[in-house]
């Protein structure tokens, strides 16, 4: 993204990527590299009965149903697929399929490694009792299976086979009997067939136990955010469709979205941790409605400028995932610069001003990258 573009300049959108993706992207990772930490931190510190619902949606539900954190993993899958029209654009173009497998693949396979890594991998070299199973993985597999149907089909066969993928999903978890059970058992983390073909080939640990969410099944109904997200870019894409119609469209398909999966889970709960079918339609709904809204405001009404910090992190996500998490203590960072402002304040209020110095120090170390122009690209 250049300066121009970022100071409200015009952007060609079959040609470089939409600024609103970006700076989603970087909204959606806020949260979990201490966004999310500092305002549950900030709510408890203010005391404001008003903002319990608030402090509810800043963590996962426990089984069944949905809170606005079960949306931060599918909101960057589904993210993933709606770049998927403009980056495939050239090699589709000139029919060059297969040098564009050899790059989802290589993108896939960079991506379990690097959930490896961050399952610890190389520290314990523990292979027995690792965890193989991640997120990056689960990214990597989802984005695979989405590519394929990406680069086979037009947008019309997508959509058919998003649906394929979540009715099959659907039977296989509702009618699939799986041994130690007498029926499917919805409610117990090991009754269901996605959590048993993990247990049957996966080696090392789950995180569960008995299921884990990151599962190598779950990967096929997270594939129809991507999918989904597809769609949603290439619409985004269209140059004979105006902007405002492209919102409109988008935002009722969001809200199709939200009411298909609301019905779904009366008979298919909603469950994250399973990614069933009626969870991935709900959260497509909501990906949806926040990709208009962003499209909206920073594409359309060319308001960007107060969303560089997302920005910073929406064009190296990765890279702040990794460090924020293992390789860098943006907490030893924090209490250098800030541990006087801690240690003078009050003891309900060093929480805030700590993980608040923990965002100024990540900001800071995304802006020389950006400034240096480094990039992890995957």
């Amino acid at each position: 993204m250049t300066d121009r573009q970022l100071a409200g300049g015009k952007q060609n959108v079959s040609s470089e990527r939409l600024a609103s993706l970006d700076i989603l992207r970087g909204f959606d990772m806020f949260w979990i590299v201490g966004g999310g930490t500092f305002l549950l931190n900030l709510i408890n510190y203010l005391g404001w009965s008003w903002l319990e619902p608030v402090k509810e949606n800043l963590e996962h539900v426990d089984w069944f149903g949905f809170h606005a954190w079960d949306l931060i993993f599918p909101l960057f899958i589904f993210i993933s697929g709606v770049t998927m029209p403009f980056s495939f654009e050239k090699y589709l173009a000139s029919q060059q399929k297969g040098k564009l497998y050899f790059r989802v693949i290589r993108r896939a396979v960079i991506l379990i490694v690097l959930g490896l890594l961050y399952n610890n991998l190389l520290k314990t070299l523990d292979f027995a009792n690792l965890r193989y199973l991640s997120v990056l993985g689960l990214i990597g597999m989802a984005y695979l299976w989405a590519s394929i149907v990406v680069i086979n089909f037009k947008p019309f066969g997508q959509a058919i086979c998003g649906a394929v993928i979540l009715l099959i999903y659907y039977v296989l978890m509702n009618f699939v009997t799986v041994p130690g059970f007498d029926a499917v058992d919805l409610t117990n983390a090991g009754g269901n067939f996605a959590s048993y073909i993990d247990r049957l080939i996966v080696p090392g640990k789950l995180i569960y136990g008995a299921t884990d969410p990151e599962g190598i099944l779950m990967s096929i109904p997270a594939s129809a955010l991507a999918i989904a997200g597809a769609l949603a870019g290439a619409l985004l894409k269209k140059q004979n469709i105006k902007q405002y119609r492209k919102c409109l469209y988008i935002v009722i398909a969001g809200l199709i979205c939200l009411g298909i999966g609301r019905l779904w889970g009366a008979h298919f709960p909603m469950i994250k941790k399973l990614w069933t079918s009626s969870f991935v339609v709900y959260a497509i709904g909501w990906a949806l409605l926040l990709t208009a809204l962003f499209y909206l405001v920073v594409d359309i009404w060319k308001i960007r400028k107060i969303f560089f910090p997302f920005m910073l992190i929406g064009v190296n996500p990765i890279t702040i995932y990794l460090c924020a998490n293992k390789i860098i203590s943006f907490q030893d960072m924090a209490e250098f610069f800030f541990g006087g402002f801690i240690r003078i304040s009050s003891d309900p209020l060093k929480p805030v001003i700590l993980w608040a110095g923990i965002l100024v120090c990540e900001f800071a170390f995304l802006y020389i990258l950006y400034r240096k122009k480094i990039f992890l690209k995957v």
